[in-house]
């Protein structure tokens, strides 16, 4: 391919498909229509093997089922980073099994690439025609050597899109169920998020309810106080801190963030986190030592964390080295079967809620 505007063409639906489900399908489809092949794939796993996702748009469901039984015998995989290779240039004997394959599906010919990302990850291109089409040519191979480094940043960019995504699913999943209300305003004091605490605070209708889909508070001292906020958000990059009193109880402990416009629309404005004192304080030390099989230590560094502490804070708090702290929070993570203080605390908090039958 020769024409730039259609190797642009070309390149939108690669970058343009990242943000879809599947992503990579409509970048395969045009680039088995650009080089009149009959199947274009990619293959992701870990290591030369191994095959996590296999995209072969307009394949039969069942040759692709057929390829992954016997995927292990397949010759052509480990090819230099990067390099295009035909499957006749690197392939010297191919597996009986594999051949049985590739008579069965017609498959003439294989032009493949490699490209290997950190940490383990094998990326395979392959694109096949069958047996009554001419040979890959001087140009498919071209196209495919110009490929190759907007294939790289695809790739990763990719793998940046799917962690964020999945991080901050596991986030909010943890935070909705923390002791703290979290909202989302926009600078009308319209709601635009709200967790699971946040929601049940509204449903009381104490200090702080929906009306209209907008904050409305309920006292003076809440007005005040939203109202502050809203009018002055924190400069981004910083917090206030800020309590709104109660009138039969301690007062809301709260801290505002500014939220930077392109996470939820240019209408976005402020974050609010409230602590809610209505809120069961967490499990106690005999329920832990109980459940987990912590030791009273651990136990005593669990509740702290469980009430919100960091790790040096707690320390401090129990009069313990930091390194033993660690030492008692790795244990503590073995014996509940998390691996992050955010899971921990989730799981504590859950316990404290179980209500005796």
């Amino acid at each position: 391919m020769t024409d730039d505007a259609a190797f642009a063409d070309l390149l939108e639906t690669l970058y343009g498909g990242l943000t879809r489900s599947p992503p990579w399908e409509d970048f395969l489809k045009a680039l088995a229509a650009t080089t009149d092949t009959t199947f274009a794939t990619m293959l992701i796993g870990r290591g030369c093997a191994g095959i996590d996702a296999h995209v072969t748009p307009g394949a039969d469901p069942e040759r692709t089922q057929q390829y992954r039984q016997i995927s292990e015998a397949d010759p052509f995989v480990g090819l230099p980073e990067g390099q295009v290779v035909s499957f006749s240039d690197f392939v010297n004997h191919i597996p009986a099994r594999f051949r049985d394959w590739m008579d069965g599906a017609r498959t003439g010919q294989i032009l493949g690439i490699d490209l290997y990302r950190e940490p383990d990850i094998s990326v395979r291109l392959r694109l096949t025609r069958d047996d009554s089409s001419e040979d890959f040519g001087d140009g498919e191979k071209a196209l495919l050597e110009r490929l190759v480094p907007h294939l790289r940043i695809a790739l990763d960019l990719h793998a940046r899109l799917t962690t964020t995504q999945a991080e901050s699913q596991l986030f909010s999943s943890a935070m909705a169920d923390l002791a703290v209300a979290t909202l989302i305003l926009d600078r009308d004091g319209r709601i635009m998020r709200r967790n699971a605490v946040a929601a049940r605070m509204l449903e009381d209708g104490g200090v702080l309810a929906e009306q209209g889909g907008r904050l409305e508070p309920r006292t003076h001292a809440a007005a005040r106080a939203i109202n502050q906020i809203l009018s002055h958000p924190p400069v981004p990059g910083e917090e206030s801190q800020f309590e709104v009193a109660t009138p039969n109880g301690p007062p809301l402990h709260g801290r505002a963030r500014a939220v930077p416009s392109s996470a939820y629309g240019d209408g976005a404005w402020v974050a609010l986190f409230l602590a809610d004192p209505t809120r069961p304080a967490g499990p106690s030390s005999d329920t832990l030592r109980d459940r987990f099989q912590l030791t009273r230590s651990e136990a005593a560094l669990a509740l702290r964390l469980a009430e919100g502490a960091a790790l040096a804070d707690a320390a401090s708090e129990l009069d313990i080295a930091y390194n033993t702290a660690r030492s008692h929070l790795r244990a503590i993570f073995a014996k509940t079967g998390t691996h992050r203080q955010v899971q921990l605390v989730t799981l504590l908090r859950a316990v404290g809620d179980e209500q005796p039958i």
